[in-house]
């Protein structure tokens, strides 16, 4: 029998907060986190405070507290660097090389890249790299992911301006 439950239940004057003890106060949608508990890591080149032409070559950039990327120069004649024209670091072609890992036991699902100067000649050592455009994106499972130039002339480069990674 319901008819003599006339007080507040959860909320105000309740003693509980909403969403705890089983309840939760009608028309609030509870907070939920993004879909599979992934994170997005950010990172725009332009913010990393390079000056024009310095070289990227070994060094170990962090997008953030869980994921890392290092530039090399590969089989490329030219170490990376980073340019003011398009505000993006430079792989030249045949073979320079952009590794982007995961610390801490997480997995990477998603690697959106968006390029400057229409230079995206790219391939990936596994998953799913989408089509050559100015913002390709690889999907797969993985730790770490190696991206290589495969343009053979200055015309068929990548300029990478941003990163965005999707992990969990």
């Amino acid at each position: 029998d319901f008819s003599g439950l006339t007080g507040n239940r959860f909320g105000a004057g309740s003693g509980e907060t909403p969403g705890e003890g089983g309840g939760e106060t009608p028309g609030e949608d509870p907070v939920t986190p993004p879909a599979g508990g992934e994170t997005v890591a950010k990172l725009t080149m332009s913010s990393l405070g390079y000056a024009n032409a310095a070289s990227v070559d070994g060094k170990t950039i962090k997008v953030d507290d869980n994921i890392s990327m290092v530039f090399k120069k590969g089989g490329a004649g030219t170490a990376p660097a980073y340019y003011d024209s398009g505000s993006a670091i430079r792989m030249y072609q045949n073979g320079a090389t952009l590794d982007v890992k995961a610390v801490s036991g997480k997995t990477i699902t998603s690697i959106k890249l968006i390029f400057a100067n229409s230079q995206y000649y790219l391939k990936a050592d596994s998953g799913t790299l989408s089509a050559e455009a100015d913002t390709r994106t690889w999907t797969g499972s993985a730790n770490a992911v190696k991206f290589t130039s495969t343009g053979t002339d200055k015309n068929h480069r990548a300029y990478i301006s941003a990163i965005e990674v999707t992990y969990k």
